[in-house]
């Protein structure tokens, strides 16, 4: 079995003294005080509505059409933008609109906005104790039936290199600890946090490692998820979610992290200490859908 049967509450990233480990419940983020703008179209957190006026995103049209900032990303009819502003970089995910499939759906998460999605669970995994951008707000126009067809999320950036590159840069190694030391530390701490990050029931469906940016930290570095609009969750999740959440970090990991090191890497997610039955298993599944998912041509490149 796996994480859920363990302590939501405790993972391998450590703060503080080097023997310590990371109690989630220290890093739950409150909730941010909101507001509803341009007759209830917007949700935006209050500290936030004034730079949004500056940039003229506070209405559902305004944000919709903003030509501001520069395009970081097209994928289809998603839109992300980066924009400077007074209050510091901030990231406008605009969705265009959605299959047609969606625009039928009356009942479940088909039936929610690409961008109330993120939304909610970026407010879920910040009061869960895991680190993903700042919400600031999102919005969404009318619909009579199914998903609505236009949607946005406006966020905080994340200053930080994403895992993949972090890594072939090499395993970091700010305290002098030692090569071997720093590298069983790094995957330490993320397969516990990975490992929490499905014992609470999330999976992320694109977890790639550029979807992890890791920022500074007196450790060797702090990771944050992003790209959660397809996040969800469910107690427990099913294991073909957990097998291709793990499946995508094996397969988008550089070279430079060896057999050993995802090896590893798996027994501390699972939590043993060799290579019995059950683990053995689990690298089947995983490099199974690792090749399945190498050959998968993107949808949006």
């Amino acid at each position: 079995m796996l994480a859920w049967q363990l302590s939501p509450f405790e993972d391998g990233l450590m703060y503080g003294s080097p023997g310590g480990r990371r109690d989630p419940r220290q890093y739950r983020v409150s909730g941010r005080t909101t507001t509803a703008l341009d007759q209830g179209r917007l949700l935006a957190a209050q500290d936030d509505v004034a730079v949004m006026r500056e940039l003229g995103i506070d209405t559902l049209e305004g944000a919709l059409s903003f030509t501001g900032g520069t395009v970081a990303r097209v994928a289809g009819p998603r839109v992300t933008r980066r924009i400077e502003s007074s209050a510091g970089v901030l990231y406008l995910k605009v969705h265009h609109a959605v299959p047609a499939w969606r625009r039928f759906t009356f009942l479940g998460r088909g039936a929610t906005s690409p961008a109330r999605r993120e939304w909610e669970m970026m407010m879920a995994m910040r009061q869960t104790g895991f680190d993903v951008p700042e919400p600031v707000a999102f919005g969404e126009s009318s619909s009579l039936f199914g998903c609505p067809p236009r949607s946005f999320l406006l966020m905080r950036d994340v200053s930080g290199v994403p895992l993949d590159r972090f890594l072939a840069d090499g395993y970091p190694d700010p305290n002098r600890a030692g090569q071997r030391a720093s590298r069983d530390a790094l995957l330490r701490d993320v397969s516990g946090m990975v490992r929490r990050f499905h014992a609470t029931g999330f999976y992320h469906k694109d977890f790639y490692c550029c979807h992890l940016i890791v920022t500074p930290d007196p450790r060797w570095g702090r990771p944050y998820f992003i790209d959660l609009q397809r996040v969800d969750r469910g107690q427990p999740p099913l294991r073909r979610w957990l097998v291709k959440d793990l499946a995508a970090l094996h397969m988008s990991a550089p070279p430079c992290v060896t057999s050993a090191d995802r090896l590893r890497f798996l027994l501390n997610y699972l939590c043993k200490s060799k290579l019995d039955r059950e683990a053995k298993s689990w690298v089947r599944a995983i490099v199974a859908k690792a090749a399945r998912l190498s050959a998968h041509v993107p949808k949006f490149g």
